[in-house]
């Protein structure tokens, strides 16, 4: 069971850290809330089934501690729009301030909450279609193509963007 959950550990570390991190935007609170993912998921690793799909069954871990991060946090009550809280935070790196980055920052602003979390999950965490439905309780083909349109809309912003620049 050691070897087996080391493995997962040593697989998936980046991509859950890489989520978290862009949830929260402070490597600090990133950190925290990955150990208890980790934490969690060894506690509990004997109820993932061998057919499930340790990386979507750690994702799906690492979401909850996030809102559950937040609720703390926030003092957020159950009920309230949790969702709010769970859009990606830009990073300001000044080193790294090109028009295209720039104008991708601005159109992130311009989605929809459950769209952020869909690009958060492919492109930040890195998950495939299968594994997002997962976590999000959702159609692997809906997810296709809402990522499609997703990634159209965001093209056409970014496009906008750059013509005003």
């Amino acid at each position: 069971m050691k070897l087996q959950f080391l493995e997962i550990y040593d697989h998936y570390f980046n991509d859950v850290y890489r989520y978290v991190l862009v949830k929260t935007g402070n490597k600090w609170d990133a950190e925290d809330i990955v150990s208890d993912t980790f934490r969690k998921a060894y506690e509990k690793l004997s109820s993932l089934k061998d057919d499930s799909n340790p990386k979507s069954w750690l994702m799906s871990i690492a979401r909850n501690n996030v809102i559950d991060f937040y609720r703390k946090k926030k003092g957020v009550l159950v009920g309230d729009d949790l969702e709010s809280y769970l859009s990606p935070i830009p990073f300001d790196d000044p080193l790294d301030q090109s028009d295209e980055l720039v104008c991708l920052k601005k159109s992130l602003v311009h989605l929809s909450k459950e769209d952020l979390e869909i690009v958060n999950l492919r492109y930040f965490a890195g998950l495939k279609f299968k594994e997002m439905a997962d976590v999000l309780k959702k159609e692997d083909g809906s997810l296709r193509v809402k990522s499609s349109r997703i990634t159209k809309k965001i093209g056409i912003l970014i496009t906008k963007c750059l013509g005003e620049l």
